[in-house]
C-alpha cells in the first residue's frame, strides 16, 4: 500500500491565498452539461454573481469569484486535459457582492425543498473531486428511496489534508451542512465515516452535537477505504451491484467539503466560489489554502528558485486517483482537492508478467490485466502501483470509459 505522506501538511492550518489578478472561471467543473454563458466581453460583475447556467438537470451553476471585469471569453486546459470554456476575469480587488444574492430563511425554517433548491442555486457538487451536482445527488428519482447519508470524512488519498483541517477548524459548519443534507436528502439515518488517523476531529464534532442525529464509525487507514463502493460496505454493509451507485442500495455519499460550504453559504449568502485545496509534495510551501475558483495552479505554488519542470510532475488531486498536468496554468476549479509535486519517475512499460498483483490487489475483485469487469473500475490506482511491468492499466480504463461515452 502506498504510504499516505499526509504529515507534509497535516498541521498546517487553513490559510488564504492571495487572490490574483486574473482569474480563469471554466463553465464546466461538473459532471454533466456544461454551463452557458450568461456574460460577455466587457461586462462587470460582482462576486457570486451568476455567470454560467444550463437548463439540463444534471450541471451545476458558476458564479464570479471576484468583482471586476470580463476581458474575454476562451477556452482553457481544465485539470483533466479537456479543453472547455472559459471565463477570464480581471479582478478589481473590491470584492463587491452581487445585490441580488439571496437572503436565506433560518435554518430552523429551512424544508427539504428549499434546501435542494439552495444547493441547486449555489453550483454546488462534491467536492472531493468527481464534483457530481449535488442537487441531483440529493433528489433521487421516485423508484429509488434513500434511508442512509453518509459523510465520508476518511480522505484516504496520500497528501491531501484539506477535508482533516476543515473537520478540525470548521466542524460547526460541517455538523449544519450535514443536518441540511440529511434533510435534502430525506434520510433518516447518518453516518459520519472517518479514518482512524483523523479520530482528534471527533471531539469537535461532538461538541457541535454531532451524536444527536448521526452515528460516527471509525475505520482503518487503508487506501482506498474513502472510495463509496467500499466505504458503503464497511461503513453501513451493503454492496453496491456492477455498474451500480450509492443510490441503488439506499445510500447517499456526501464529501465533508460539500458539507462544510453548504453550510457557510446559508449563512453568508455567497455561492461556491472558492474551496481548500491542499498544496503538497517536493517544494517549498505546503500547506492547506482556501483558493479562489478560477486561481492558476502557478498563483497558488510558490515554486523554489532552482526549479526545474523536467525533473517533477504536477498532479491535480492526490497522486493514486488524481491527473498529471502538462503545466500550471491550469485553473483551480470546484473538484481541485489538491495540487502536488513530486519527483518525476520514467518507467518502461513491458509486456504483463501475468503474476495478478492486480488482482490480488484489487478492492473489488475485477482483473485489470485481462480487461474483465472494468466497466466497474474506480480507478483507484493500487493495480498500477503494484504492477511489476509497469502497465498503464489506470489510464487504459479511463481511455476505455471516455471512448464508450463518445459512442
Amino acid at each position: 500500500m502506498p504510504n499516505d505522506y499526509k504529515e507534509l501538511t497535516r498541521d498546517k492550518a487553513i490559510n488564504l491565498c492571495p487572490v490574483p489578478e486574473w482569474l480563469y472561471v471554466p463553465l464546466s467543473q461538473h459532471i454533466g452539461a456544461p454551463a452557458v454563458s450568461l456574460v460577455k466581453k466587457g461586462d462587470r460583475v460582482r462576486r457570486g454573481q451568476l455567470i454560467g447556467s444550463a437548463d439540463a438537470f444534471v450541471t451545476a451553476n458558476v458564479h464570479a469569484p471576484v468583482s471586476g471585469e470580463v476581458v474575454e471569453l476562451l477556452k482553457i486546459n481544465s485539470p483533466q486535459g479537456r479543453l472547455v470554456d472559459a471565463v477570464k476575469i480581471k479582478n478589481d480587488f473590491q470584492d463587491e457582492l452581487d445585490p441580488n444574492l439571496k437572503q436565506y430563511p433560518p435554518v430552523s425554517e429551512l424544508d427539504t425543498e428549499t434546501v435542494r433548491e439552495i444547493i441547486r442555486e449555489i453550483g454546488l457538487v462534491g467536492l472531493g473531486g468527481a464534483a457530481f451536482p449535488t442537487h441531483v445527488k440529493v433528489s433521487p428519482p421516485q423508484d429509488k428511496k434513500v434511508d442512509t447519508l453518509i459523510l465520508n470524512a476518511a480522505e484516504c488519498e496520500p497528501y491531501l489534508n484539506a477535508d482533516y483541517r476543515i473537520l478540525l477548524e470548521h466542524p460547526n459548519e460541517v455538523v449544519l451542512g450535514l443536518r441540511l443534507l440529511a434533510k435534502a436528502a430525506r434520510a433518516a439515518w447518518v453516518v459520519v465515516a472517518v479514518e482512524d488517523n483523523k479520530k482528534d476531529a471527533l471531539p469537535g464534532l461532538k461538541n457541535c452535537g454531532v451524536e444527536e442525529f448521526a452515528r460516527i464509525a471509525v475505520l482503518p487507514s487503508v487506501y482506498p477505504t474513502g472510495a463509496e463502493k467500499i466505504l458503503v460496505k464497511k461503513t453501513v454493509g451493503r454492496k453496491i451491484p456492477n455498474k451500480g451507485l450509492p443510490i441503488d442500495v439506499g445510500v447517499v455519499v456526501v464529501n465533508v467539503g460539500t458539507a462544510y460550504q453548504l453550510a457557510r453559504s446559508v449563512q453568508t449568502r455567497l455561492p461556491l466560489t472558492e474551496r481548500v485545496v491542499t498544496v503538497s509534495g517536493e517544494f517549498a510551501n505546503p500547506g492547506n489554502y482556501l483558493v479562489r475558483v478560477g486561481t492558476l495552479y502557478q498563483d497558488v505554488v510558490q515554486l523554489p528558485a532552482n526549479f526545474a519542470t523536467k525533473d517533477y510532475r504536477v498532479v491535480s488531486g492526490g497522486p493514486m486517483m488524481g491527473f498529471a498536468v502538462a503545466a500550471l496554468d491550469v485553473p483551480v476549479t470546484k473538484g481541485t482537492s489538491g495540487i502536488i509535486l513530486l519527483r518525476s519517475q520514467i518507467f518502461t512499460e513491458t509486456n504483463c508478467l501475468r503474476c495478478a498483483r492486480c488482482v490480488d490487489i484489487c478492492p473489488l475483485g475485477l482483473l485489470p490485466y485481462r480487461d474483465r469487469g472494468l466497466a466497474d473500475c474506480m480507478e483507484c490506482g493500487l493495480c498500477a502501483f503494484v504492477c511489476p511491468a509497469r502497465k498503464y492499466l489506470v489510464q487504459k480504463v479511463r481511455a476505455d470509459k471516455l471512448a464508450r461515452q463518445k459512442n
